[in-house]
């Protein structure tokens, strides 16, 4: 990831529509990995209905949006300014560090489409346009929008009948935008993308009553998701032998897995080359039987059902390799009794 906080600048003629849609696509890739703004060289009074419509579809929203005027303010502020068409006029004004993209994007009434559908074209048009560019900002190569592509044919395929394609294809968006502010490792982003995807979808189908396989479901949860959360899961899964299903989320995730606690899971032949550091997400506690809590206290999310328990487990972070190992001890004995309660543990 860069060191700066990337700044996109969207720009149209009325910023009702492309510039908002460009910008609230942004938003839903991207997340918290940029700051993400539009504005209008002669902005109108509303948002365009048919924009916001065809928005929604695919899990973005304009919400919160107006049309605004463009400033010298906004060009100077932003690392990267994209004219959204054609129409547009923009001149770099002093102080301004960007560089001004024109998009010369699809427009379907040219070829006799209109309504719905034009909407849509456009709408993916400029999806793929403001992908390429997210995806470079976050320091990932454009190119990796086909193997994103690719996980939402893979899951809409494995989902089919439980989610529509638009409805996994926003899921993945949202596990994009959720794990790039804090990944410490671009290059590995679209493996954990489609695995927190594939998380969230299964918890979303056990939400919707959909058959699960009736294996208890565990969810352990620190503050980072690097450390002990990470160990726990990794534990639960290996002296269980796969006969739970184990997340793991953190309230405020760190982005990579502790270094110590990696070299400690493989010191007990335990696989950790999986293990990513996530957000907690309120799926994920409600499509579980177990939540285990370290060191997060109120900041994981109640529902009335689940088996809570709140283990009282130092954190590794920063701490010797004697130290973690010692933690890993406490943290063997405690889910080994968990899994032992639970009639699931694998007897050596």
């Amino acid at each position: 990831m860069p060191s700066t906080k990337p700044h996109l600048l969207f720009v149209c003629v009325k910023n009702g529509g492309k510039s908002q849609m460009a910008a609230a696509l942004a938003r839903q890739f991207g997340g918290d990995a940029m700051t993400v703004t539009s504005a209008g060289t002669k902005p109108g009074s509303s948002l365009n209905q048919a924009s916001i419509e065809a928005l929604a579809e695919v899990g973005a929203t304009m919400e919160g949006e107006s049309p605004k005027q463009l400033t010298d303010e906004m060009l100077r502020a932003a690392t990267h300014v994209v004219l959204v068409g054609t129409e547009a006029r923009v001149e770099p004004v002093e102080g301004m560090t960007a560089t001004i993209e024109v998009w010369d994007t699809d427009e379907p009434s040219l070829r006799g489409i209109e309504g719905e559908e034009r909407m849509r074209l456009l709408r993916e048009d400029i999806f793929t346009r403001v992908a390429e560019l997210v995806l470079e900002v976050t320091g990932q190569s454009r190119a990796d929008l086909e193997r994103y592509r690719g996980i939402v044919g893979d899951l809409a395929h494995q989902y089919e009948g439980v989610f529509a394609y638009d409805e996994v294809r926003a899921v993945v968006r949202e596990a994009h935008a959720e794990l790039a502010p804090t990944t410490k490792a671009p290059q590995f982003l679209p493996l954990f993308v489609q695995r927190f995807a594939q998380e969230k979808l299964r918890a979303g189908a056990k939400a919707k009553g959909q058959p699960s396989d009736g294996k208890p479901e565990l969810l352990f949860v620190c503050v980072q998701n690097a450390g002990r959360s990470q160990m726990a899961a990794a534990m639960a899964k290996h002296f269980s032998n796969g006969r739970v299903n184990v997340r793991s989320g953190g309230s405020r995730p760190a982005g990579q897995i502790n270094a110590h606690a990696e070299a400690v899971l493989a010191e007990r032949g335990m696989d950790a080359n999986y293990l990513f550091s996530k957000p907690l997400t309120n799926d994920a506690v409600e499509a579980s039987d177990v939540v285990i809590t370290m060191g997060c206290g109120d900041e994981c999310p109640f529902y009335p059902g689940k088996r809570y328990e709140d283990w009282q487990v130092e954190d590794p972070k920063d701490r010797s390799m004697d130290d973690v190992r010692r933690i890993a001890d406490d943290l063997e004995a405690r889910v080994k009794a968990l899994l032992d309660d639970l009639g699931v543990l694998e007897r050596q």
